[in-house]
């Protein structure tokens, strides 16, 4: 069964799947292309909104238009990150100005592949294919240290307020922690990956389940542990194009 089927069927039954990197569609001719990509996420900007001058998360931020039917990708303007207070406890009701995708990630084709092959495994079929959705790209590398532990979701156990999610990694390294976690609307554990490879992904349907991931430390404590990740959130939005 094509894992598009067998990631849709989990996300309508169980609202979430889980995918070792060698299951994408990277094919080889690309590999130079994901070395850039990968090394795009040294060349991140500290995260400006945590708390008490707090330096374990680095960020960027973009905004993309998506239409299945044509396969069109469009780079949008840059707009201020916001979640309602309700939904971010930690940072949201603030209008966060985060440093914006390079345009070296808009071109790359590894980001256009997974943004194509990504809509496909979610079950999307009772939306119109001539629908355009707005698909947000975030960058985030999240470090550990001896004397700070690194929190890829400070907020805690949270929804996004988007319709599908795609979480895939980038790099581990010198990393104990950060385990994803998917959990019932009651916030119970649902489900628990470790992703380690290279595009290992989890997706998740965010109105059927919540989401978390522990926090990070240094395996060697003599070196920061390094958790790079690429966060993809699709939400319907057949207007974008005119609204935006």
């Amino acid at each position: 069964m094509p894992m598009q089927t067998v990631a849709q069927n989990h996300l309508r039954k169980d609202g979430c799947a889980f995918f070792e990197g060698s299951a994408l569609p990277i094919p080889d001719e690309l590999a130079p292309h994901a070395e850039k990509f990968v090394a795009e996420w040294d060349s991140m900007e500290v995260d400006k909104y945590l708390k008490d001058g707090a330096t374990f998360r680095e960020r960027r931020y973009g905004r993309y238009a998506f239409q299945p039917s044509t396969e069109r990708i469009v780079l949008l303007k840059q707009k201020p990150y916001f979640q309602a207070a309700k939904t971010n406890a930690y940072a949201g009701g603030v209008q966060r100005v985060v440093a914006p995708v390079t345009d070296s990630i808009t071109s790359n084709p590894v980001l256009s592949t997974l943004i194509k092959h990504d809509f496909k495994c979610f079950p999307a079929s009772d939306y119109p294919e001539d629908d355009w959705w707005l698909v947000a790209c975030h960058m985030f590398r999240i470090i550990g240290r001896k004397s700070e532990l690194g929190e890829p979701t400070p907020e805690g156990v949270h929804r996004d307020d988007i319709d599908f999610g795609a979480i895939h990694l980038i790099k581990r390294q010198n990393t104990v922690g950060g385990l994803s976690r998917i959990h019932e609307n009651d916030r119970s554990v649902k489900a628990e990956h470790c992703l380690e490879g290279l595009f290992d992904t989890l997706y998740w349907a965010d109105r059927q389940v919540l989401h978390s991931v522990t926090p990070i430390a240094p395996a060697n404590g003599d070196k920061p542990a390094i958790r790079d990740i690429l966060v993809l959130g699709y939400t319907h939005t057949p207007k974008i194009l005119k609204e935006d």
